[in-house]
């Protein structure tokens, strides 16, 4: 992925983060002091927090595209935004039609339509949700105010003579609600309902 793909990625993050729910002033006055800013979070327990949910969403994303071996562009990357909470964010293609190898493009020939690659996208935004709930207990690092988002940018690489159905999913939940729902899935339709989700 070239630098201006990776800063546009790093970019449309903090963007949906602001759009959801703004940045703190204060947070731009947080200082790192020997591995902890002023409100005492560790960043090397943060790093370790971010890297295993980062395990979970990609085993999440290969599972849910197993019979596409393509699917998972850019494994999922998080970072922590002080003040705000954690992000991650992940490149995934629905549709891989075209697939460069080092002997040029290679044409895949795959049955998909419009209404499997919607099926897709909604399927592994539930499973996303799910994982988020399931997890959302081991954000220790996290204040009750913070939040953790998740952004899914879906690639759809298709024909040259198809039309593309590129989306991004947002989604966002603070760590009061994941601490107060994230056991058990007997409160699952309420975490949706206080979920809050973009997508465009």
């Amino acid at each position: 992925m070239s630098e201006l793909l990776q800063w546009r990625n790093g970019f449309l993050i903090f963007a949906c983060a602001v759009l959801l729910h703004g940045v703190p002033l204060g947070a731009q006055a947080s200082r790192s002091v020997q591995g902890k800013d002023k409100a005492g979070i560790d960043f090397a327990s943060a790093r370790r927090e971010i890297q295993a949910f980062e395990t979970v969403l990609n085993g999440v994303i290969t599972a849910t595209f197993n019979n596409s071996p393509f699917a998972l562009v850019q494994k999922s990357k998080g970072a922590y935004l002080p003040g705000y909470g954690m992000s991650f964010y992940s490149l995934i293609n629905i549709h891989r039609a075209m697939v460069n190898t080092p002997f040029g493009e290679i044409r895949r020939f795959e049955d998909i339509t419009p209404e499997l690659k919607q099926r897709r996208i909604g399927e592994l935004t539930e499973k996303l949700m799910r994982a988020l709930k399931e997890n959302g207990e081991s954000f220790r690092q996290l204040g009750s105010e913070e939040t953790v988002t998740i952004v899914a940018f879906f690639e759809d690489r298709n024909f040259p003579e198809e039309a593309n159905q590129n989306k991004t999913v947002v989604m966002s939940a603070s760590k009061r609600d994941l601490q107060e729902l994230g056991s058990g899935s007997e409160r699952l339709k309420e975490f949706k309902q206080r979920l809050k989700v973009i997508e465009y």
